[in-house]
């Protein structure tokens, strides 16, 4: 075992190339961060992480093992849910959903560019439309290199639908907004 700060390393596990989950026994429970390689060879920190509290894990365990005596038990997902890109996705509307704001995902693509016979080439399609306040919303929570196409799409959408009301959270914004509902704490 590794102490990394007031962290206890306690497991690595390989989730694919240059990509590792590393569980940590810490003061308030355990936290089961994802780490990426750079080309470089360097870990760092990726965005994915879970904590679970002290009081939590006797009850996360009878949940895991639950999980593992039923696995054979394909549970059907509702209609109503969608097949969201990501966790961050749907963690977001879990948000939402509590203070009661209506959402859609993902109800509409803006063509961005087109070829000489009118076919769409380019389109950027945000995350979330929140009708009540006529509000798009794009969750940008992706590594640094696709960011940067995504803000151009972005900037080209502005240019071109001057009147959509655009919203992006970057991965730093999520994350304070997590912070905000008490989701995630500090670092």
């Amino acid at each position: 075992m590794q102490t990394e700060g007031r962290r206890e390393l306690i497991e690595r596990l390989e989730r694919g190339p240059g990509e590792e989950i590393r569980i940590f026994l810490t003061e308030g429970g355990i936290d089961i961060q994802l780490f990426r390689q750079t080309p470089e060879g360097e870990w760092v920190l990726g965005e994915e992480r879970l904590e679970i509290p002290l009081p939590l894990l006797d009850r996360f365990q009878e949940i895991l093992h639950g999980a593992e005596e039923n696995s054979a038990l394909a549970v059907e997902p509702t209609e109503s849910r969608a097949p969201f890109a990501n966790a961050s996705e749907e963690e977001f509307t879990r948000i939402l959903d509590f203070y009661q704001i209506e959402w859609e995902y993902e109800p509409r693509s803006f063509p961005l560019e087109q070829d000489g016979n009118g076919e769409v080439t380019e389109s950027f399609t945000p995350d979330f439309y929140l009708p009540q306040f006529d509000l798009y919303i794009e969750l940008t929570t992706l590594k640094q290199d696709l960011v940067t196409k995504k803000n151009r799409k972005i900037r080209r959408l502005r240019e071109l639908y001057p009147t959509v009301n655009l919203k992006v959270f970057y991965g730093r914004d999520y994350r304070k907004l997590l912070e905000r509902f008490g989701i995630v704490s500090k670092e």
